[in-house]
């Protein structure tokens, strides 16, 4: 699972690398530098529409589907296990056609009670598959709310030993299929899954501090110093 990320990112170095068209991103909308972005708060995602447009836009992090009735389901969405993500009700209509790259720094599971920070070995970005979806309440004039959910597969290698799930990563050969909104998301799950755990397979990781929700900054994912033990002699 993934329920924390660092996104300290260029977010204008990202829509070049995206191919993201003039006005099609809003900077306004896209978080600022954190090591603690957590669900329910904006995170950024790179999509695109049905007319072929890339797009760099804040969402909140929870997908809620066009169909849901109210903001709070009675289950989180902030997650969707890859392998059923095509079948749930919840996130089968964005699986087939509304998906998403979120841009990582890097992110954090637990052992336990215990956090680890997973990161490129060079730090560049790291490319999380995601779903999307709009939505706004029933019969409502509020302007659409963009949701986004990080898909989850079985960990592997290092991850493994920390978490039994870790986030999908997108292979940079398969951004454009996993953007393609014409592409059906059933038949790219066998491909995704293959080369995303060959990425994650590569990923540095450490232990870091406990921290809170509050909490930010770089020194959050500083490697927890480990206290020798005292020599005899």
């Amino acid at each position: 699972m993934c329920r924390c990320f660092a996104a300290d990112l260029d977010w204008d170095a990202i829509a070049t690398r995206f191919d993201v068209g003039e006005g099609q991103a809003d900077s306004s909308a896209l978080p600022q530098s954190s090591y603690n972005l957590q669900p329910k708060q904006t995170i950024g995602i790179v999509a695109q529409d049905t007319g072929g447009r890339r797009h760099l836009a804040g969402a909140y992090w929870s997908l809620i589907p066009a169909w849901s009735g109210g903001k709070e389901l009675p289950y989180p969405t902030y997650n969707a296990r890859v392998e059923t993500a095509c079948d749930k009700p919840t996130f089968a209509a964005s699986a087939k056609s509304m998906r998403a790259i979120i841009p990582a720094s890097g992110y954090y599971e637990y052992h336990g009670r215990r956090p680890y920070y997973f990161h490129a070995p060079d730090d560049a970005p790291l490319l999380m598959a995601g779903l999307f979806s709009w939505w706004r309440p029933p019969r409502s004039r509020l302007p659409w709310l963009l949701t986004a959910t990080i898909l989850t597969c079985q960990a592997v290698a290092g991850p493994a030993t920390v978490h039994d799930r870790m986030p999908l990563l997108v292979p940079h050969d398969m951004t454009a299929a996993w953007l393609d909104r014409t592409v059906d998301g059933a038949t790219l799950v066998a491909d995704m899954q293959a080369g995303g755990v060959e990425l994650s397979r590569r990923l540095a990781f450490h232990e870091v501090a406990a921290f809170g929700p509050a909490d930010n900054g770089r020194s959050l994912i500083r490697p927890l110093r480990q206290v020798a033990a005292p020599s005899l002699f």
